[in-house]
């Protein structure tokens, strides 16, 4: 017996509302992994990215910071040239 007398339809619905969000958030959780644009690339992240950008430091002789990815889901990396 429930504290909260509720009905059972709307028990269903609740339910069938949790399982519905866990599988969306599992769906999105399992995407594959972002492949390096290229050999040489490793992930950097946010931060680093920032950093460099604001230091003019993106693109140098050694080595190159990319930004992949969609606006929703970016992706950091620095490629040694």
């Amino acid at each position: 017996m429930s504290l909260f007398p509720i009905s059972s339809a709307f028990q269903d619905v609740a339910y069938a509302a949790a399982v519905a969000a866990m599988l969306i958030a599992a769906s999105a959780s399992s995407a594959e992994a972002q492949q390096s644009p290229w050999e040489g690339c490793r992930p950097v992240s946010k931060v680093e990215y920032n950093s460099a950008k604001r230091e003019y430091l993106l693109n140098t002789r050694v080595g190159r910071y990319i930004r992949t990815g969609d606006v929703w889901r970016r992706h950091y990396w620095y490629c040694h040239l």
